[in-house]
């Protein structure tokens, strides 16, 4: 459910960005077919990018400054969309953090079936309104079907039907019929039924509508303009349209003949044929999708890992495989936090120990899968708890055996699913405080397990220990 959530937030993003420079660029423009393919490429690609992966580029923070603003952004989102999908660990956090989100995926869930049955009703009453009334039905050698009615209702098409009063039909049937051909032979009813299924999804992103209304002129600018293709006189056909400007209809989501604004529809037709060369300005979606892609699409992330700052020693780094860390901390001067997995042994040649880090400083972030951050072992109590714990185990083997007295010792263990420790082994530091160590952690209680995918996993933890009173 998060992740639709996630979801219609990308896509709004890519539907916006996308959208705002066709309105100062090309809504103006008399490429009425190019217009409607740019806005629906605009539809689709809303509902494509964000499910799209794939890798950044290697160093890409350090190919200037606006590749620097790109990495901040994606770091934005990608934190935006680990905060939302992520799962709590404990009770408490269900009921301060969740609430919220379940509220909000609750509210939008029910705005899109909401939307998704107005539209399905309105089809409904579309398709009862042709059959309800109809004085005759004609099905032309074209395919498309006229149903002529009593009334006054403005002509409309849906699909391949064409619904048109007899009044209008005798009166100014040739141009109303060639109107709604057009809209039919040009499949406008598929983009309105594409828009809507972006309506549903995006039913709360004001952009969404602006576009519907964009696309929709366009449909009447192409159909206008293949009227007065077959040789009908523009003033006549200005007239008949201020004319039927006055009648309304009901029947909102079909193609109506007095469809936008008729104003704007006359000012279209005396617009003067514009520069072939202003097509070019439909490139404008080339750096944008690039962008976009870079921005709201799900990144396939390497690896990271969270690292205890701890000198390992050569004889115990082919033991450290890709599957056998789980919490790393990369020194204070290391700027980046990630290990490529073929690099593993030699960037972690070189490390000074610490004792037990500060929560702050151990991020949760470690191999996501799925858009759900995997969350790291955690001792009851958190890292104070365990800094003290491991203090007091100090403490008594120095009592016990002062031998071990100022000597550092990096251990590491596996914490499994049930919270028990396991397969405890030395990374750096003598026998004598290996042993002292081990008797350390055999005696720590129960940890809360690891999380990916909101399920408890095993995971390995890294802990420094020095044998001081300090």
């Amino acid at each position: 459910m998060y992740e639709l959530l996630v979801y219609t937030l990308k896509s709004a993003f890519v539907l916006t960005l996308l959208y705002l420079p066709y309105t100062l660029m090309l809504r103006h423009e008399r490429f009425f077919r190019l217009n409607r393919l740019t806005l629906l490429s605009i539809l689709v690609l809303a509902l494509v990018q964000p499910l799209c992966k794939f890798t950044s580029p290697d160093g890409l923070a350090q190919m200037g400054d606006a590749a620097t603003a790109i990495t901040h952004t994606q770091e934005l989102v990608y934190q935006t969309e680990t905060f939302i999908t992520s799962h709590p660990v404990s009770t408490s956090e269900v009921s301060d953090t969740l609430d919220w989100r379940i509220w909000i995926a609750f509210i939008y869930i029910i705005g899109v079936v909401t939307v998704f049955l107005v539209r399905l009703i309105q089809m409904v009453h579309i398709r009862q309104a042709m059959r309800c009334g109809c004085l005759w039905r004609q099905k032309e050698s074209n395919g498309i079907t006229v149903y002529c009615h009593v009334g006054n209702i403005a002509p409309f098409s849906w699909m391949r039907s064409i619904y048109i009063c007899e009044k209008d039909y005798k009166q100014n049937g040739r141009a109303i019929l060639l109107h709604e051909q057009a809209h039919i032979n040009c499949h406008h009813s598929l983009d309105i039924l594409l828009l809507t299924f972006v309506e549903a999804l995006q039913w709360w992103n004001p952009f969404v509508y602006k576009l519907g209304n964009s696309l929709r002129d366009v449909h009447e600018y192409e159909a206008d303009h293949h009227v007065l293709l077959q040789g009908i006189s523009q003033t006549d056909y200005q007239a008949l349209l201020v004319r039927k400007a006055l009648n309304n209809t009901s029947f909102a989501f079909a193609n109506n003949f007095n469809r936008s604004h008729v104003m704007k529809r006359i000012k279209m037709m005396k617009h003067p044929k514009s520069n072939p060369w202003m097509r070019g300005k439909v490139l404008y979606l080339f750096p944008l999708m690039a962008f976009t892609m870079m921005i709201s699409a799900t990144p396939v992330i390497k690896p990271v890992f969270t690292i205890v700052e701890a000198e390992i020693e050569p004889d115990r780094q082919e033991s450290l495989t890709q599957d056998g860390i789980a919490h790393v901390a990369m020194p204070k001067d290391t700027k980046s936090t990630s290990i490529d997995s073929d690099k593993v042994q030699e960037d972690i040649v070189g490390m000074r120990a610490t004792e037990v880090c500060d929560s702050s400083s151990v991020p949760l972030v470690e191999e996501p899968s799925n858009g759900s951050p995997r969350l790291r072992p955690e001792f009851p109590g958190g890292m104070s708890a365990l800094r003290s714990f491991v203090q007091k185990g100090v403490t008594k083997a120095l009592e016990n055996e002062t031998s071990v007295a100022g000597q550092r010792v990096v251990v590491q263990f596996l914490v499994r699913k049930d919270g028990t420790v396991d397969d405890i082994g030395l990374l750096s530091g003598t026998d004598e405080a290996y042993y002292e160590a081990v008797k350390i952690v055999e005696q720590m209680p129960r940890w809360i397990p690891g999380r990916s995918d909101g399920k408890e996993v095993d995971g390995y933890f890294v802990l420094p220990i020095i044998f001081n009173n300090n």
